[in-house]
């Protein structure tokens, strides 16, 4: 990793750290870096290791001093292709208001991005219940997702539980799979009710 300071002040006591945003795809070894000082301009090198299965991404988070005050900073995704896969699951989405009731619809979107000529995608759609199975819910096969375009698809899943629900979307070229991304939604709001106004005494 390349790391510089593009600001106008000296940064100081920053802890780097590289995260995987899918450990099924690509596992980071370690436990991140630390970096004394930054002045304005300087750069620092910093090796990491990363043992990579299939196609994913990293990102880079960096928390230190700016001058007198605490700063983080997160970076965007970094593609790391292993081989040459025809398309990359870029994510998955449960489209839903903030605690949706037991039995009210989920619409699932994923992202898939085209890399190279396929016509042999197949994407899965799963959801692990509260207190349940592990089901798949919906399978698109033969996507057609040219080169450098994206292709939105979607299903829909009816919760009947309260509580988290996993959604899994998996990406396969052939019988290979080639992408893994999955969401949280919780289903069910647990509130407490609120506190009433205790009753007064009457005045003598």
């Amino acid at each position: 990793m390349s790391l510089k300071n593009i600001g106008d002040e000296p940064l100081s006591g920053l802890s780097v750290r590289l995260h995987s945003m899918g450990d099924y795809s690509i596992d980071v070894a370690g436990e991140g870096n630390y970096v004394d000082a930054l002045e304005p301009g300087d750069k620092e090198e910093i090796p990491y290791r990363v043992s990579a299965d299939l196609t994913g991404r990293v990102y880079a988070s960096v928390e230190g001093w700016e001058d007198e005050g605490r700063f983080e900073w997160e970076s965007p995704g970094l593609l790391i292709r292993v081989g040459e896969p025809p398309a990359e699951l870029v994510s998955v989405f449960a489209l839903t208001a903030p605690y949706p009731d037991p039995g009210e619809e989920l619409r699932c979107e994923a992202l898939v991005r085209g890399m190279e000529p396929s016509g042999q995608l197949r994407l899965e759609f799963w959801a692990q219940e509260p207190r349940g199975p592990f089901e798949e819910q919906a399978t698109l096969s033969n996507l057609q997702v040219a080169a450098g375009e994206e292709s939105s698809c979607v299903t829909a899943i009816t919760p009947e539980q309260d509580g988290e629900y996993v959604v899994h979307a998996y990406l396969y070229d052939k019988d290979r799979r080639i992408g893994h991304a999955l969401d949280r939604v919780y289903v069910g709001q647990r509130g407490t009710a609120p506190l009433e106004q205790p009753e007064l005494p009457a005045e003598a």
